[in-house]
């Protein structure tokens, strides 16, 4: 029989769900932020997953996964181990739909595990983690790109050992496209599962389309594949499902290129995305308002368009995310 498990304010029996919060850091109206907690626990042993969503408070489709399969698939007199759910990581962001927190600026998913004397991010990422993400065993970090993106999992490479190694059957198991990116790759550090590995767990981070808001398909593909880690990881029964709903490319992408914008104006897609393009190739025009193009930006290496990023109008900056093209 599995125990009564204990994380922020919530105690939750074997066999129940049970709703609360971690307390974290205050604000100027001397209000404490909560972060959001549901705890799905079974009737007999097993291990404990973490599943979170939206530490970008722009990135919401985990938010649905973690509710559908914590509230209307997973039944808690079924299940061997706990489902640690926490459908908004980063809840300062999430009310600015931003995806920094708006208070200090800062990206939280490169602070982890973060810092009990430092900035407000760094201290929220600090009680997130020590005081939730930490009691699991397994961590699903739910994130998301821009409409229309190819799903994908990130893998991180650079060390050794079985939380670095058990990246390999989760992600298989989870059944999206699988992206391999080392520890500080394009600047990546400091990020949630980074600190999770490092803490022995091993983690995952799902990347979704649709953004800032639920696309079908793209939900759809995070319920099967949070599933199917449950079923991996002997937490529920049935056989592993593939994924129907998204396009997934089977080969492991490890040459990863998010391309920076080095002229602003209007972006034109030239290739649609999910489709495979050569070394050279062009990819996309930038336009100013009068119509002429004013850069046209070519593929960096053989591989596939993963998504066009994009913060509100489908236009860029210099320096602002562009493409991201990943190669085998």
């Amino acid at each position: 029989m599995a125990g009564t498990v204990r994380i922020g304010d919530v105690t939750c029996g074997p066999g129940e769900i049970r709703f609360g919060s971690i307390h974290s850091v205050y604000l100027r109206d001397s209000s404490v932020v909560k972060i959001p907690l549901i705890v799905v626990n079974g009737v007999k042993n097993g291990p404990s997953l973490w599943l979170g969503s939206t530490v970008h408070g722009d990135e919401i489709p985990g938010y649905e996964v973690i509710r559908r399969v914590t509230r209307e698939i997973v039944d808690p007199r079924s299940l061997r181990g706990t489902i640690l759910g926490c459908p908004v990581q980063n809840p300062l962001a999430y009310m600015d739909s931003n995806r920094l927190t708006p208070q200090d600026g800062i990206n939280i998913n490169r602070v982890f595990p973060g810092n009990p004397s430092g900035a407000l991010t760094e201290r929220l990422a600090y009680d997130l983690f020590h005081e939730g993400v930490s009691k699991a065993d397994v961590v699903l970090d739910f994130h998301s790109n821009a409409t229309g993106a190819v799903s994908f999992t990130i893998l991180r490479s650079g060390g050794k050992g079985h939380a670095w190694d058990e990246q390999w059957p989760l992600a298989r198991a989870f059944g999206i496209t699988i992206a391999v990116a080392e520890v500080g790759h394009l600047g990546l550090s400091g990020m949630l599962q980074d600190a999770a590995i490092a803490a022995g767990k091993p983690a995952l981070t799902p990347e979704f389309s649709g953004q800032t808001f639920l696309e079908e398909d793209s939900v759809q593909a995070g319920v099967t594949g949070t599933l199917n880690v449950m079923k991996y990881l002997d937490m529920i029964d049935g056989e592993i499902e593939p994924q129907t709903k998204v396009m997934v490319i089977e080969e492991p992408l490890t040459d990863r290129h998010h391309v920076l914008a080095d002229k602003g104006g209007f972006v034109q897609p030239l290739v649609p995305i999910g489709e495979k393009v050569a070394k050279g190739q062009p990819v996309l025009h930038v336009r100013d308002f009068y119509g002429d193009i004013v850069d046209t930006v070519t593929s960096p290496t053989d591989g596939w368009v993963i998504t066009y990023p994009r913060t509100g109008n489908h236009a860029v900056s210099t320096g602002d995310y562009i493409v991201f093209v990943f190669g085998p």
